[in-house]
């Protein structure tokens, strides 16, 4: 359920007839030149901030998927990540003139997709090493079976 709900949010974000973040430009503008006026994150501009927005638009997809996948297959979730984001960048280049369809942005929701399907296997690899120590630990506390012959501790002998 939780999949299905940020899905459809990033449906409503990807497919906004217009750039989502047009009135933030400005005040994304300030705080950067702010922060470099102070001689921080001169590194980082505009660019960067969309680019890293697209990666983390697609971790939580990319998590999500993973566990919904299982520890079998949870690196199937980069692929369909992947798919999602040609199929986005094709819907917007065909059907929404003022977005920006572009290579970028599939290789920054991938790369979002690809951390949170990391972070899926190290969850579910996780847990399943947790489930096995529970188990071992369950398996050593039980009493030892009867034995086969009938003969032993705990045998009524008449």
């Amino acid at each position: 359920m939780l999949l299905l709900l940020y899905a459809a949010a990033v449906l409503v974000v990807v497919m906004w007839p217009s750039p989502v973040d047009e009135k933030a430009r400005g005040m994304l503008a300030r705080i950067l030149k702010g922060l470099h006026d102070r001689h921080l994150l001169e590194f980082l501009g505009y660019p960067q901030v969309e680019f890293l927005s697209n990666v983390a638009l697609f971790i939580p997809l990319g998590l999500l998927l993973g566990l919904l996948l299982g520890r079998r297959i949870w690196g199937l979730a980069v692929l369909v990540c992947f798919a999602g984001s040609v199929a986005i960048e094709l819907t917007q280049y065909v059907f929404l003139p003022d977005r920006f369809a572009t290579v970028d942005d599939v290789i920054a929701n991938s790369l979002g997709g690809l951390a949170g399907a990391l972070v899926a296997g190290a969850l579910l690899a996780r847990w399943r090493r947790r489930r096995e120590s529970r188990l071992r630990r369950r398996a050593v506390a039980l009493p030892p079976p009867p034995p086969r012959d009938g003969w032993g501790p705990g045998t009524v002998q008449l």
